[in-house]
C-alpha cells in the first residue's frame, strides 16, 4: 500500500516546523515498494497581514497582549525544538511576514524533493535565523539555493504568477474544514490535526495504509 501526505502549513507557525520534523521521522518507518509522497499546501494564519508584514513586537502586542505574556510559551517552544534538532531563535525575529509570496513560491516549485527542500529553507531561515521570508529577494535566493531553475524563479518574480492557484487552494481547504495548522490529509481521505509525535503518526500511517474500504471507523478516529 502507498501513502500520500498532503501537508497543510504556514511558514510562521512554529508547530508546523516541529510537525515537519516529526512527520519526516515517522515516514522513515514506512516500509513498502513505493516511497511515501509529501505534498505541501498553503494556509495563511494571518491572511489580513499587511503586504510588508509587521514588527514582531507589534504583532505580539496585537495578537497576544505583549511579549511578556507570550514569552513563557516561546521559551517552552525553544526547549521542545531542541529535542527535535530545531534551534528556535525568537530573539532574532524582527518582523512577522505576509506569507502569501512564500506560498506562491512553493506552488511554483511543485511537488517533490525540491519543494520539500524549499519548505525546509523557509522554516529554518525564519525561525532559526530571523530572516524576513516575505522579502521577494530573499525568496528568490532561497529558490536558487533549493535548486529551482531560472524559468521557475522568473515565474515567481512575476507577482501574479501562482497567486490565483494559492488563493483557490486555500479557499478549498477552508471549505473542507481545515481551520488550523499543521494539518495532514492522508491518502486523500483521513485528516490528522496538530504536530503529533512521530510514534503517533506511525500508528496512524499503519491504520491508513491497511484500512479497507469497508472500515469507516478509522476516519472517525483520525478526525
Amino acid at each position: 500500500m502507498s501513502l500520500q501526505v498532503d501537508a497543510v502549513a504556514d511558514f510562521i507557525c512554529p508547530w508546523c516546523y516541529l510537525g515537519k520534523s516529526r512527520l519526516e521521522r515517522a515516514l522513515t518507518h514506512i516500509q513498502g515498494d513505493e516511497q511515501p509522497k509529501v505534498l505541501w499546501h498553503p494556509f495563511q494564519l494571518n491572511p489580513d497581514m499587511p503586504v510588508d508584514g509587521m514588527a514582531f513586537d507589534e504583532y505580539l502586542e496585537k495578537r497576544f497582549g505583549g511579549r511578556e505574556l507570550v514569552q513563557p510559551f516561546l521559551d517552552e517552544l525553544t526547549v521542545v525544538g531542541e529535542k527535535e534538532g530545531i534551534a528556535f531563535r525568537f530573539d532574532q525575529l524582527e518582523r512577522i511576514p505576509n506569507t502569501l509570496n512564500a506560498h506562491r513560491l512553493i506552488q511554483i516549485a511543485g511537488p517533490g524533493p525540491l519543494q520539500n527542500r524549499l519548505v525546509d529553507l523557509l522554516f529554518s531561515n525564519f525561525f532559526e535565523h530571523g530572516k524576513d521570508i516575505g522579502d521577494n529577494e530573499l525568496l528568490s535566493a532561497l529558490a536558487r539555493q533549493a535548486g529551482l531553475d531560472a524559468a521557475a524563479i522568473g515565474r515567481f518574480q512575476r507577482r501574479d504568477s501562482g497567486l490565483a492557484e494559492v488563493r483557490a487552494e486555500e479557499k478549498h481547504l477552508r471549505e473542507m474544514g481545515v481551520s488550523g495548522v499543521p494539518n495532514y490529509i492522508l491518502n486523500g481521505k483521513y485528516a490528522v490535526a496538530g504536530a503529533q509525535d512521530a510514534d503517533a503518526l506511525v500508528r496512524v500511517f499503519d491504520q491508513v495504509m491497511f484500512a479497507s474500504e469497508s472500515n469507516p471507523a478509522i476516519s472517525s478516529r483520525l478526525h
